[in-house]
């Protein structure tokens, strides 16, 4: 993901793109890149054509379906679908959404109580510099939050004024760098 936001991202800002234009490119790529996992997966976000269905829960999920056996009935009916898996969660904040740290808390919050595979946040805040503080004050409200297991796995990418800057999570508390 690491090398298509930046080029993207690279591309929109020639264009001189607004925040709505960055939001949609974000949601794209990823529900784009759901489609085409094999076997392909349910994707879901709004306002995006290459999904299966509307925004479900979060910005972009992927989703697998089984088939569920009706109640009473040991054979499944091929017209009930099961949602087996959460294969991964995003949340995106951008523009004065993402400039706003109650919205980044909120968002990430959103991811906390969520179960998924991967769990993704993608924000804006528009400062300048590199601040790793930001991933550690995100790994701190992990770490409060009931809900977290060892082997929960979260992927942040934070655009600042120079670029995107990348962490990856576990639930343990640690934090790579990427």
């Amino acid at each position: 993901m690491r090398y298509s936001l930046n080029e993207a991202f690279g591309a929109l800002h020639r264009q001189g793109a607004g925040a709505g234009d960055w939001t949609n490119e974000i949601k794209t790529q990823l529900c784009l890149a759901g489609s085409s996992q094999q076997p392909p997966l349910h994707v879901c976000a709004s306002g995006i054509e290459a999904t299966d269905s509307g925004e479900w829960l979060y910005d972009v999920c992927w989703l697998r379906y089984g088939e569920a056996a009706p109640l009473g009935e040991s054979h499944a009916d091929p017209g009930l679908d099961c949602l087996t898996e959460a294969v991964l969660i995003l949340e995106c904040e951008w523009a004065g959404g993402g400039r706003d740290l109650g919205r980044i808390r909120d968002g990430f919050q959103e991811l906390l109580v969520g179960r998924a595979r991967v769990r993704c946040m993608i924000w804006e805040d528009g400062r300048e510099e590199d601040d790793p503080a930001v991933a550690e004050w995100l790994v701190g409200m992990m770490m409060e939050c009931l809900e977290t297991a060892p082997d929960d796995f979260y992927l942040l990418a934070r655009h600042t004024g120079r670029g995107f800057q990348y962490w990856h999570l576990h639930g343990n508390g640690t934090v790579y760098p990427m």
